[in-house]
């Protein structure tokens, strides 16, 4: 554990004193610290950091120490999960269910050169948007992929099938289809189960259904989810990942949602459960997104 990459959220307020105390952790460990480019604009005073192309930081990471919230871990996820480097997160800010420390805790961050943590695996969903059979458009989520309305003041009709056998149909303003990750994020304000990490299982949430009908499902892990929208009067419709911008869906689309072969691994210091960690950010309002 020698080499570590920090990603910092440069939006968060305090971030270059958070990252100023990350660094002499680090550094006091022995560890050679790398960083974004963009993030020679924190002035962060402390020797001997390299500044890298984030890829390739990654690539010769040990580990990854993300410095924001959720929102911070989501946008670095995907490429850690690719070249399997655990990573992790450091509240700054609000609260973050998957951010292992507070800003008042990052001196922990030494425990894992003394070997004494665990890692949390999360599964992970891809997606992909089918137009005339061919792939246009695909992307892997930790959270969860959203298909929405884009036009505020319409609605949408959602069908919706698990391994081509029809499941339910119904209009609304969209549909979510989450990991246990991020069943505690949007799924949940939307009314959707709570699924402990362990599961992995997918969860399929619709929003503001305009159908008493409409519920909440639980998939297995094996389960391929395929969902096809459209506008009641031509109103455009998107799909997204862990809150991204997205894409547009046309009527005749087809959006795919998979378990990926892809994990998350999650450093884990403070041994706490899902369930003691749950109660807790619950009771102090949410997440960040």
């Amino acid at each position: 554990m020698k080499n570590v990459f920090i990603s910092p959220n440069l939006r968060k307020e305090g971030i270059t004193k958070a990252l100023e105390e990350t660094c002499q952790v680090l550094t006091s460990c022995g560890a050679k610290i790398t960083m974004p480019i963009k993030a020679q604009t924190t002035g962060v005073s402390v020797k001997n950091i390299s500044y890298v192309d984030d890829e390739k930081a990654i690539q010769k990471a040990d580990f990854i120490v993300a410095l924001g919230g959720d929102g911070t871990i989501l946008r670095i996820a995907k490429k850690a999960a690719m070249y399997n480097i655990p990573l992790i997160g450091v509240n700054v800010g609000h609260v973050g269910f998957m951010s292992e420390l507070e800003r008042s805790e990052i001196g922990l961050i030494s425990k894992i050169f003394d070997g004494e943590y665990t890692l949390d695996n999360r599964m992970m969903l891809d997606l992909e948007l089918l137009r005339n059979g061919k792939i246009i458009y695909n992307k892997t989520a930790l959270n969860d992929v959203t298909i929405i309305k884009q036009n505020p003041f319409h609605i949408i009709t959602i069908d919706i099938c698990a391994d081509s056998v029809p499941v339910t149909k119904f209009r609304g303003d969209g549909v979510i289809v989450s990991t246990p990750t991020g069943s505690t994020a949007y799924s949940l304000a939307a009314g959707g189960p709570i699924i402990e990490p362990s599961a992995e299982n997918l969860a399929i949430t619709p929003i503001c259904p305009h159908d008493l009908s409409a519920k909440s499902f639980v998939f297995s892990k094996e389960r391929e989810i395929a969902v096809t929208a459209s506008g009641l009067d031509g109103s455009s419709v998107c799909v997204s990942t862990d809150g991204d911008h997205g894409v547009e869906v046309l009527p005749d689309d087809i959006v795919i949602v998979r378990k990926s072969r892809l994990e998350t691994n999650l450093i884990r210091i403070k041994g706490k459960s899902f369930y003691h960690i749950l109660r807790k950010k619950l009771s102090d309002g949410g997440n960040e997104r």
